[in-house]
């Protein structure tokens, strides 16, 4: 009978435990929603839009860019935040370049809740996909089409989400701490994937950036399987992003809007 007491005390305290793990863990992630929320809100400030734009090099060399604008915008319901995202790019397609174009259009509520989504991809002819959120309840619904044909169904959890560009995407933050962290689902359209962007304040420095001496955060991210080291403002502009390996030889450089596009108009 001792031995059977002593079990149940280990059950209940093991239960206790994990119970009381789950509501940490969960603690957490509401803090870091919050924050994020937070963060995202400083970024936003009282301007009604605001855009970020980057040339994409390989070794020097440009090979396409990649835009963001977030405008917000009155609902029946406070207001919504109207996102797009614009990049062009060259990739390696079996041994000749490929251009790839991405446009996306998202619409998120006041808690940055996904409501609708439409994405469409365009690889030089190769294939085009076109890509379909809307929200329903707690789920968002994606749906993946091709020609005009839907070819796949992705139903998504419908919390904070970040569309991204094919490469590691750039939180629309501002206002953050060294040592602050966010973790933010983010859903790349090249590849077809949800999975969490896991961003760290990592430092507060003086860094010469093209040329110029900046006071900016570097803040270190990771998404699946990509990291990437970014250096951006107190206000939220992003000046410079690297990558690690295997993208180690690719690097994003702030430009204004016409000159990153100035590189498909030659």
């Amino acid at each position: 009978m001792k031995f059977l007491g002593y079990l149940l005390t280990l059950a209940i305290f093991a239960f206790w435990a994990s119970m009381n793990t789950k509501v940490i863990l969960r603690q957490q992630e509401i803090e870091t929603q919050d924050r994020y929320r937070a963060s995202v809100t400083r970024y936003l400030g009282n301007e009604l839009l605001r855009e970020r734009w980057l040339g994409v090099y390989r070794k020097n060399k440009k090979i396409g860019y990649t835009g963001e604008t977030y405008e917000k915008v009155l609902a029946a319901e406070g207001f919504e935040i109207h996102a797009t995202i614009e990049s062009r790019m060259e990739i390696d397609y079996f041994g000749r370049s490929l251009p790839v174009s991405t446009n996306g259009f998202l619409v998120l509520d006041a808690q940055l809740r996904p409501m609708s989504l439409r994405v469409d991809i365009d690889a030089g002819g190769v294939f085009d996909i076109a890509v379909r959120g809307e929200g329903k309840g707690g789920e968002f619904a994606l749906v993946v089409e091709r020609g005009g044909t839907p070819v796949l169904r992705l139903p998504v959890p419908r919390g904070e989400m970040l569309v991204g560009n094919g490469l590691v995407p750039a939180l629309p933050i501002s206002g953050f701490r060294v040592g602050d962290e966010f973790r933010v689902p983010c859903f790349d359209p090249i590849r077809m994937e949800r999975s969490l962007v896991e961003v760290k304040v990592a430092s507060h420095e003086v860094k010469e950036i093209d040329g110029l001496l900046t006071g900016v955060f570097s803040l270190q991210t990771r998404f699946r399987e990509f990291t990437s080291k970014s250096w951006v403002t107190a206000t939220g502009e992003l000046l410079r992003q690297e990558f690690g390996p295997p993208l180690e030889d690719i690097v994003l450089r702030r430009e204004s809007r016409d000159n990153a596009r100035r590189y498909f108009k030659k």
